[in-house]
């Protein structure tokens, strides 16, 4: 990896982001060699800036350079544009990962590892945002194999609204379910069900 220690962009950073180019380059080898699942630049991008970790301009650039140093290469056939480590950008990784501060490590797996149930979540339970007259309809819909078991419309006012909506739904639509379903029949919530152990991304 090409050194490259100059100060990155800052804007929408939070305090304990990443100030300098190189440690981002780092970061981006390492989600990439911890994830067992295709990520995208969209994603990598996502995932940094779900935390503000790096600047999107920055993280984007990083990639970039990753690709043009052969630290990173563009899967074939892939027409999400999904993005594979190679070898020099796993030794990157394995070397100067631990370099980076404990609360960014901390920080992106976890962003990683929401993005990659948001994805499993989404292929069985569904969402669609729509423009209305004032605003904007979510509509987020449950699914018990090919069962519809619920479907929920809420009004917000704004699209950034409409896209936390169908996020935090993605992130956990069986507690939804159970909460409406408290509500409707005036019966205590039930306890969801314990979460198998954690796995590798």
């Amino acid at each position: 990896m090409q050194q490259d220690n100059i100060d990155a962009f800052t804007g929408g950073v939070r305090p304990d982001g990443l100030k300098n180019k190189s440690d981002i380059k780092v970061l981006v080898c390492f989600l990439l060699s911890q994830c067992s699942q295709p990520l995208s630049r969209k994603d990598l991008t996502d995932i940094i800036l779900d935390r503000g970790i790096a600047n999107y301009f920055e993280a984007s650039d990083a990639i970039s350079s990753l690709i043009r140093h052969e630290n990173v290469v563009v899967k074939e056939n892939e027409l999400d544009g999904a993005l594979a480590v190679t070898e020099s950008g796993r030794i990157i990784a394995d070397t100067l990962y631990d370099a980076l501060p404990l609360t960014i490590r901390e920080k992106s797996l976890d962003a990683m590892s929401k993005l990659v149930n948001r994805r499993h979540v989404s292929k069985q339970n569904k969402t669609k945002i729509e423009a209305c007259d004032k605003g904007y309809h979510v509509t987020c819909t449950v699914n018990d194999g090919s069962m519809e078991t619920m479907s929920v419309k809420i009004y917000v006012p704004t699209y950034n609204y409409a896209t936390v909506v169908r996020d935090r739904f993605l992130d956990d639509p069986e507690t939804l379910y159970r909460a409406v379903m408290a509500q409707l029949t005036d019966t205590p919530q039930i306890a969801p069900r314990p979460k198998p152990p954690k796995k590798r991304i």
